[in-house]
């Protein structure tokens, strides 16, 4: 009996002892709870994750923009039998801006421009600039400078026409700041052919370089530009001059664009003489009506043979022009035009015209714009009698009867 109860007790003291090695002893303010041992793990630990992305590298922005313009005109000289003839002027202008940073962008311009109705495509100009800050800025490539632009619709072409310069191409250096605009570089494109009338002038292209400088700044809301530009073949018988004012007057709804430009031959010789060009465009700007107006005169020394002549340069010697305008609502314009023109250079000659006739605008939508004009031409003056008046004519050859033209001329932008 005691042999039984003595094998009870002793079986029972194991049972005790393997339940008090499973099971933790509760935990004490004074004994903290036992961490189980840690199992073995044979895998190496999985590596960190990458908390930084490296950031994709962005090419140039490109930005594609330009104009195409389609005109076409009709013409009935009563002169020649009542003949209706007609002529087309083309044009395309493709744009690329190119930014390659806040600092650095560049520019390209491909353009077809002529009187077809499909003129070849042509490379015009490239240039990088280096931009500072709003107000500075440098630039390099092909460069194009004018002054004493027309607003006159007939002569606002600078490549052709100008009170002050017309177009001139170089490839050079600019720099702009606050304002101030200087240019440097080698005559190019039609800038860079030889110098003109002069038989004694150098015939070698390829010498010639210009220099601009300009400053726009602006007083009281009236902007002013005055300017100078020079040219040389390098040859005291071949460089050129033109230096002047623009200007730009604020008067509550009057606009006033005001030039002074003079033009000059062969510095150093005793001629040519300096041909003096002077013209005012006021214009009324109120609710639904607009009158634009302008006159224009050139001093060109007497003797021709002796004057500063640069082509087409400056169309006439005098003109005057006005035109009203009703606007009937967003996209349509009416008004009426009246000019008078002497169509030559020669003071000494009576060529003159008077022209008047209707003009319409429209603008269906943004960035689309047609303009229609009708206009009777009347010559004055009795040097259209003569059979030889062509050689004096600056601007187009009406002849002595009545002349009618017609026109439409389509502009959008893209």
């Amino acid at each position: 009996m005691n042999s039984i109860k003595l094998t009870a007790m002793t079986l029972g003291l194991i049972a005790a002892g393997a339940f008090a090695q499973t099971t933790p002893a509760p935990q004490t303010a004074t004994q903290p709870a036992q961490q189980p041992e840690a199992l073995p793990n044979p895998q190496p630990p999985a590596p960190p994750q990458a908390t930084e992305v490296t950031a994709e590298k962005k090419g140039p922005e490109f930005k594609i923009s330009g104009k195409a313009e389609f005109d076409a005109y009709g013409d009935l000289n009563m002169e020649d039998n009542n003949k209706f003839m007609h002529s087309y002027t083309s044009k395309v202008d493709v744009d690329v801006n190119v930014k390659f940073n806040d600092s650095w962008s560049a520019f390209v311009e491909i353009e077809a421009d002529g009187d077809l109705e499909k003129p070849s495509v042509y490379y015009n100009k490239a240039f990088v600039t280096y931009t500072i800050n709003e107000n500075t800025s440098f630039k390099f490539g092909d460069l194009t400078f004018s002054e004493g632009a027309f607003n006159f619709y007939k002569f606002d072409d600078q490549g052709v026409n100008a009170a002050g310069m017309r177009e001139h191409d170089i490839r050079g250096l600019e720099f702009n700041y606050f304002g101030l605009q200087l240019g440097l570089g080698f005559g190019r494109h039609n800038n860079d052919a030889p110098c003109g009338k002069f038989t004694d002038c150098p015939e070698e292209i390829g010498k010639s370089y210009d220099a601009h400088a300009a400053y726009q700044f602006e007083i009281d809301g009236h902007t002013f530009r005055p300017y100078i530009h020079y040219k040389s073949w390098q040859n005291d018988k071949a460089n050129e001059l033109h230096t002047g004012l623009d200007a730009n007057l604020a008067l509550g709804p009057f606009d006033i664009h005001t030039v002074y430009g003079l033009h000059v031959d062969r510095l150093t010789k005793s001629n040519p003489n300096g041909t003096h060009a002077f013209l005012i465009e006021p214009a009324l700007n109120l609710d639904g009506f607009q009158l634009k107006t302008g006159f224009f005169f050139a001093i060109f020394d007497d003797d021709l043979a002796l004057a500063t002549i640069h082509g087409d340069e400056i169309p006439e010697y005098k003109f005057a022009y006005g035109e009203a305008d009703f606007t009937i609502n967003d996209a349509l314009t009416l008004g009426c035009v009246i000019e008078w023109h002497t169509n030559t250079i020669d003071s000494d000659r009576e060529l003159g015209t008077l022209e008047l006739g209707p003009r319409a605008y429209f603008s269906p939508v943004n960035n689309l714009d047609i303009k229609g004009f009708a206009k009777a031409i009347l010559p004055l003056g009795d040097d259209w009698e003569s059979l030889t008046h062509g050689q004096w004519v600056s601007t187009k050859d009406y002849g002595k009867e009545l002349n009618l033209s017609f026109g439409v001329e389509t502009v959008f932008k893209f």
